[in-house]
């Protein structure tokens, strides 16, 4: 008798890739166009999505370029495309790697997919972009993130540690010291946005001796984030306040969306307890920054530690640089010689999952905006 549950290695896969069983940890099975040719299989995994032109309006290391090149001798990489050949070559590009403008949007009629470079991605949601409801769009999540984390405490050492004023004094030669200096032992750190950075900057604020307590638009538990952090919260449900009002430091973490612009402003600073600092390494649009003056006028903050601002660049003769107990760094805080490669190899990955039909690595909702 035939015994019903046994089953060809084969119809497993099959099977498997119905369901999505396989797909996890950016593994691509060795075989292309498998679902193509077995009757009944999901539409989403049909056959793989050659050929394929890729635009890399990005930097990328000759390394990743060749394995692209590696994964099918139908995908055609361009990279130094000029204004003079952009009305030729834009209408057949089917991917890009790094940022499309709105103007070069409206020539690439067959894009399908834009994969940034970084994290942020609000420069690319512009009106045109959001009605082509058919280009997905991935991002570097992540990829930035042990980077930020460490320019986090870069600025923060520079406030508690007097390192701001010592390099004054080390520029005009004086050997003098620092009035106020502390140590952060027994401070509670609040981090607003619990992503890939937030968690990078979990893992070390803990090593510091710090308490840590985040916040996040997503509901998530401990558990399923690695127990790094004290307490985790949602931002709704009061959960927002409540790590304002432990924060000592408070950290902002969050991508610049309709919802996060300005959400740092004078309401928020005057939850804090007084003598607290603020660090902005997202974006600078996050934070009001005449409230964030202002607070740091009425001695409700003991200092700031900022790689964005806003506006951005900020001007020559903004008041923002002239405040003793501000650190100012010209939005750097991911750049290391580890992050852009990292960021090319989700990439990479992700062209392997696009040819054989799979769901993205850090797919981005564009309503969302991150």
């Amino acid at each position: 008798m035939k015994n019903p549950y046994k089953q060809s290695r084969r119809k497993f896969i099959i099977k498997s890739l119905q369901n999505g069983a396989l797909i996890g940890g950016g593994a691509v099975l060795p075989f292309s166009g498998l679902a193509s040719t077995v009757p009944g299989t999901s539409p989403t995994i049909n056959a793989p999505r050659l050929p394929l032109n890729i635009w890399l309006s990005s930097n990328m290391v000759d390394e990743k370029l060749e394995e692209i090149k590696q994964i099918s001798p139908e995908i055609n990489v361009i990279k130094n495309l000029g204004e003079a050949s952009k009305n030729e070559i834009l209408p057949t590009i089917d991917v890009v790697f790094g940022r499309i403008s709105e103007a070069d949007l409206k020539k690439a009629e067959r894009l399908k997919w834009v994969h940034s470079s970084s994290a942020g991605v609000e420069k690319q949601l512009f009106p045109a972009m959001m009605e082509r409801s058919e280009i997905v769009m991935s991002n570097a999540k992540g990829c930035y993130g042990p980077a930020i984390a460490e320019h986090v405490f870069g600025l923060l050492f520079s406030l508690t540690r007097g390192i701001k004023e010592q390099s004054l004094n080390m520029a005009a030669g004086n050997w003098q010291g620092v009035d106020h200096q502390i140590e952060m032992r027994n401070l509670t750190m609040g981090i607003i946005g619990y992503g890939g950075i937030g968690r990078e900057i979990a893992r070390r604020a803990k090593a510091m001796d710090l308490k840590v307590v985040a916040a996040d638009i997503r509901p998530m538990t401990q558990e399923s984030t690695g127990n790094i952090v004290d307490e985790l919260h949602e931002m709704g449900f009061g959960g927002f306040e409540n790590v304002l009002e432990q924060s000592h430091i408070l950290v902002s973490a969050v991508p610049h969306t309709r919802k996060t612009e300005g959400m740092f402003n004078e309401k928020v600073f005057n939850q804090l307890p007084k003598d607290s600092y603020f660090i902005n390494i997202s974006r600078g649009k996050v934070a009001n920054t005449q409230d964030l003056m202002k607070a740091l006028d009425a001695g409700r903050l003991a200092g700031a530690g900022l790689d964005v601002t806003d506006p951005e660049p900020l001007p020559q003769s903004h008041p923002l640089w002239q405040y003793p107990n501000v650190i100012i760094t010209s939005h750097i805080s991911g750049r290391s010689q580890y992050s852009h490669l990292r960021s090319q190899e989700v990439f990479v990955r992700n062209v392997k999952r696009w040819v054989e039909g799979l769901p993205l690595i850090h797919k981005v909702d564009k309503e969302a905006g991150f």
